[in-house]
């Protein structure tokens, strides 16, 4: 099974995908096969896997999350289940954590009445445990609990606010020519569509106009007649043509250029917020 193979039947499987997620899925694994390159196809499908794996890992993902999520080689993921997923591992990890040091505590005590059997640093029936009380009843603690993580100091918390504001001008720069682009070429498709417009308007009532001149001129001289009436209508089917084409810069160009804006900035601003 090729790319091609591929994207077709999982565009068939998510037909009762909303369209909006849909298209984005497409894009996203699309563009995923050009980021690879074409001799990387089928390590790209066997990372993805099955069309109808992948759909149903799509419509589970979007069941779940809605549309708030980002796609990902495994599916679609919501932000809210991220979130909880992130909860669930820090509350085992702090489980696990507590039931560490409590095993460590009681193997320390254990060991220091052990040691008061079998021998500590006396030797065989020494009254020491390894912890060296007496009794050897009580050992030491294991001291298995992490230390406290430190939160940033406020002078680090001031030197990244001064270098934010010294490196200003560059990230305001990127983000104003970001802007500008995409302004740009959204104004140039804008400038495209309105140029379409206009040719076929003018060309369509030019037509009209030949049409309606050649049918009067029929009486008089009926083959200039025709031949008006002719120009005329090759004149109303390519101005038809030049609307079709506005049709397809609105209908399909512009939505394009946004929908790409948008998951530019989707994947820029939280797709890295997501998996701090």
């Amino acid at each position: 099974m090729d790319r091609a193979e591929f994207m077709r039947r999982l565009t068939a499987l998510l037909n009762d995908v909303p369209p909006a997620e849909r298209e984005e899925a497409i894009q996203y694994y699309n563009d995923y096969f050009e980021d690879a390159g074409e001799g990387n196809e089928q390590g790209v499908i066997a990372s993805l896997g099955s069309p109808e794996e992948l759909a149903k890992s799509i419509k589970a993902g979007l069941q779940d999350g809605g549309s708030m999520g980002e796609f990902t080689e495994s599916g679609f993921r919501g932000y809210e289940e991220q979130r909880r997923n992130e909860i669930m591992q820090m509350q085992a990890r702090e489980e696990s954590t507590a039931d560490s040091g409590t095993a460590g505590g009681q193997t320390s005590a254990y060991g220091g009445s052990q040691g008061s059997t079998y021998g500590g640093p006396g030797g065989p029936g020494s009254t020491y445990g390894p912890a060296g009380s007496q009794d050897g009843h009580y050992g030491q603690p294991a001291g298995n609990t992490p230390p406290p993580k430190e939160g940033l100091s406020g002078g680090m918390i001031a030197l990244i606010v001064i270098l934010a504001v010294l490196s200003s001008p560059v990230w305001v720069s990127l983000l104003g020519g970001l802007f500008g682009g995409s302004v740009g070429l959204i104004a140039g498709l804008f400038g495209v569509f309105l140029a379409f417009l206009i040719v076929g308007v003018v060309l369509i009532v030019v037509g009209i106009a030949l049409i309606i001149t050649g049918i009067v001129a029929m009486f008089g001289a009926p083959l200039g007649g025709l031949c008006l009436i002719g120009t005329g209508m090759v004149l109303m089917a390519v101005g038809l043509v030049f609307m079709w084409l506005m049709v397809l810069v609105v209908g399909t160009a512009i939505p394009a250029l946004i929908r790409g804006i948008v998951n530019l900035c989707r994947r820029i601003f939280h797709k890295g917020g997501a998996q701090v």
